[in-house]
């Protein structure tokens, strides 16, 4: 699972405790779970929706399944992902990366019109979404009414951590990997490389590292998603290019296919430091890093760039270290300082609080309280329209989807338009 299976399997879990859930998963699941499980399709989802009190659903799910919002069923619109703005990182270097940007506005637009309540990860995220929901009046004087802080509309629900303490069950990395000896310092990588992130920088600081030391390996979790019509990232292939033009590949630096979300505990608990650079840019600033929840989970010290709340709460609680410029030379430098035994136990310390705040269990109230009593929205009444981009209703949907996937972003401004422009 990639971070929106593990949110929405955790949201099941909790959820079912007090009410019947049904998942609907894009795959096959063979899960044991309390709760109903099936493969999403369309003949599937009207079926669950003439029973459902309310639908919790993200992404790109209102465009392939539109009849979702002529349903009478709450829709909770999970905005914790602001893909515009990883997209521009995507696409940055494409001719095609305004196309792009006016696909993803519109498909937010849309939830944005459609959601009867919303759920963000982050407090500077909910800001975000509130500022998006004012410009076209989903907050008004009706929503006002009702709650003035507008909880009743919009509430923070972060990633969170399971309540269970990890369980170290196999070896797969020390004495395991080859090229990753017993007494090795390993530097996790614990997700995807996504092309928002920064893996080059941790690569040199590696290659530094490297030739002072033989002791010191970085090991990337996974390069492939386990959603196959994911694509393989750029910034995969340009980390894999630059690891072997180093000679680093299977030596000091090691990609990993995938990690079964069961398993991953191993991983995390024979690490010694967990990695999480990034550039300090607009994805950044509104991310949530569910990687470095893993990283809490299992009490691993963190280094992370600053610029988002993950880095804010690394400072504050003192579980790691942040470094505030993107280079190699200092990125080095501070995980040699760290890898010591004796500092990396200094880090353990601020883990138990911080844990407490994210349990899955403490993270999933609001979303509860609303799901437990789920009521359509007064206020969508007096939504505004966006003209020429908002008029998404005479687009083929499935065939949209299609061309998001394929990159072919002329035909779905066309489509999106109709011929016009902005």
């Amino acid at each position: 699972m990639a971070g929106p299976g593990i949110r929405y399997w955790n949201f099941a879990i909790e959820l079912s405790k007090y009410t019947d859930v049904t998942l609907l998963c894009p795959n096959e699941c063979t899960l044991d779970a309390k709760f109903k499980i099936k493969q999403i399709s369309s003949s599937t989802l009207k079926e669950e929706l003439t029973t459902a009190n309310s639908v919790i659903l993200q992404g790109v799910t209102l465009w392939q399944y539109p009849f979702i919002k002529k349903s009478k069923v709450p829709i909770v619109v999970d905005l914790y992902d602001p893909f515009m703005f990883e997209n521009f990182e995507v696409e940055k270097s494409s001719a095609n990366v305004n196309q792009l940007h006016l696909s993803s506005l519109t498909i937010i637009l849309d939830q944005l019109s459609a959601g009867d309540y919303f759920i963000c990860a982050s407090e500077k995220q909910r800001d975000l979404w509130i500022g998006m929901l004012t410009a076209i009046n989903r907050v008004n004087a009706k929503e006002y009414k009702i709650n003035s802080g507008l909880e009743h509309l919009i509430g923070v629900v972060p990633f969170g951590i399971p309540i269970d303490e990890p369980i170290h069950n196999t070896n797969v990395l020390k004495g395991v990997v080859p090229g990753i000896y017993q007494e090795d310092k390993v530097l996790l990588w614990g997700g995807g490389i996504w092309d928002w992130l920064d893996p080059i920088t941790a690569i040199k600081a590696l290659h530094i590292l490297s030739l002072k030391r033989n002791d010191i390996k970085l090991f990337f979790m996974g390069i492939k998603h386990p959603n196959s019509q994911v694509p393989i990232s750029k910034k995969t292939l340009e980390s894999i290019a630059l690891s072997d033009s180093l000679d680093l590949t299977n030596k000091f630096v090691f990609f990993n296919d995938w990690v079964e979300y069961g398993l991953r505990q191993n991983y995390l608990l024979e690490a010694d430091i967990g990695l999480n650079v990034h550039r300090n840019h607009i994805e950044t600033r509104y991310s949530f890093r569910t990687r470095i929840l893993d990283y809490m989970w299992c009490e691993l010290p963190i280094v992370t760039n600053d610029g988002d709340v993950m880095s804010e709460l690394v400072e504050k609680h003192g579980i790691g270290e942040v470094v505030h410029i993107n280079n190699e030379n200092i990125l080095a430098s501070t995980l040699e300082s760290m890898l010591d035994t004796d500092v990396l136990q200094n880090y353990k310390v601020g883990f138990k609080e911080i844990k407490n705040i994210y349990l899955w269990e403490n993270c999933i109230s609001p979303l509860k309280e609303f799901c437990l009593s789920p009521v359509k929205s007064n206020g969508k009444s007096e939504m505004l329209k966006v003209k020429g981009l908002y008029n998404i209703y005479n687009i083929r949907i499935q065939k949209l989807y299609k061309y998001i996937l394929k990159g072919d972003f002329k035909i779905i401004l066309k489509k999106i338009l109709g011929n016009k422009t902005t």
